[in-house]
């Protein structure tokens, strides 16, 4: 990767009103590079979330795919009211801007949303700040709120969770961060992937209370999920409780734990994690050379241990980075969408693919057919 400020500019302006038109049997959008997603339910209606960067230049000229990680991103919003056979574009539900000089964010990476008992929305999301051009990367959890889930109300002042500022309570509970003047640097930490602390993912467990799950690290190889607990802080919230990292069984065959999703089937009393993993061994090395997928886990408590329930998958249909639409737990299968990274063909990259079951009992998947 490779981010520069000098490019921030260029993008103002180039994120696009909402599309007029629908989207039938995934989302490729003519204006937008979309990737990551995440997602949830309300009255019927789908919403669905992702980064997005323009495909244009603010010159006019084609940004290729490989270039993205030079502009900031923004949260772009779809919903559907047919199980995701149909999309419609709800516009930009969070940019940089305004908002990044006050937080010295530049840039947003993945996050989540969901809907509380009250009706409000928790949103959780990645905020990169950068320190100088040798440390680009310093990932922050950060915390908002939303009346509709159509746009942010609020912003936490500060992060939630932030490497440079917790760092000897993040090191006390046994993840891994390089030391405080490296944090964020471009060159990974000590010949591992660049700095984990990323993609949060908002849980509501069997009492209702929050809790936060993300990616990080217990050495600089070696991904590991996050556990938080959050409590209300005024309006907004506070970590309660960071627990200890959690390691998943085939841990070794990965560097980079990302996009975790956690699931409860009430009526077995079975959690299920979801998350992307990638075996980048560092920092510069080639696209070519890295292979993606998608792991499942099941386990009786909440920290685990968790049991896979096979290898990766995804990985051959360029898939990355999904989303659980709903749980089907009663069929065993939950209903899914996914982006398709930059490694598809060309006509499919980073654009959303149709949606899809994946069966949790042998972990095939069934594309729905076409409309």
């Amino acid at each position: 990767m490779n981010i520069t400020l000098n490019n921030k500019e260029d993008i103002r302006g180039q994120i696009p009103p909402p599309y007029n038109g629908q989207f039938e049997n995934g989302i490729c959008h003519p204006l937008l590079y979309l990737w990551d997603a995440w997602s949830y339910v309300e009255a019927d209606i789908m919403h669905l979330y992702c980064l997005a960067v323009s495909r244009l230049k603010h010159d006019g000229t084609t940004l290729h795919p490989s270039e993205r990680n030079d502009f900031p991103f923004h949260i772009r919003h779809f919903t559907s009211d047919n199980n995701g056979r149909s999309w419609k574009d709800e516009g930009c539900f969070l940019e940089t801007n305004p908002w990044s000089e006050k937080f010295n964010f530049y840039t947003i990476w993945s996050g989540s949303v969901e809907a509380l008992s009250n009706g409000n929305k928790l949103v959780a999301f990645t905020a990169l700040e950068q320190v100088d051009i040798n440390h680009k990367f310093v990932q922050n959890i950060a915390i908002a709120t939303s009346k509709d889930g159509y746009s942010v109300d609020k912003i936490l002042d500060i992060a939630l969770s932030s490497p440079r500022k917790d760092w000897k309570s993040i090191i006390i509970k046994g993840y891994y961060l390089d030391v405080p003047e490296k944090l964020g640097n471009t060159a990974g930490e000590n010949g591992g992937p660049i700095l984990a602390w990323r993609d949060p993912f908002i849980f509501l467990d069997k009492e209702e209370k929050i809790n936060l799950f993300w990616g990080g690290k217990v050495s600089p190889n070696k991904g590991a999920l996050v556990r938080a607990e959050l409590e209300k802080n005024g309006t907004l919230y506070k970590i309660a409780k960071l627990h200890p990292p959690v390691t998943v069984p085939d841990g070794d065959e990965f560097t980079q734990l990302e996009l975790p999703k956690v699931l409860y089937d009430k009526d077995k009393k079975l959690y299920y994690l979801i998350i992307s993993s990638c075996n980048r061994l560092y920092e510069g090395q080639s696209d070519e050379e890295v292979d993606k997928g998608v792991r499942v886990y099941k386990s009786k408590m909440i920290n685990g241990p968790w049991e896979a329930l096979g290898g990766k998958i995804l990985g051959s249909e360029n898939l990355f980075g999904p989303t659980v639409l709903k749980t089907d737990f009663r069929n065993n299968r939950l209903l899914c969408i996914a982006p398709y990274t930059d490694a598809a063909e060309k006509h499919l990259s980073l654009t959303f693919s149709s949606v899809f079951y994946l069966y949790l009992d042998n972990l095939s998947i069934a594309f729905l057919p076409t409309i």
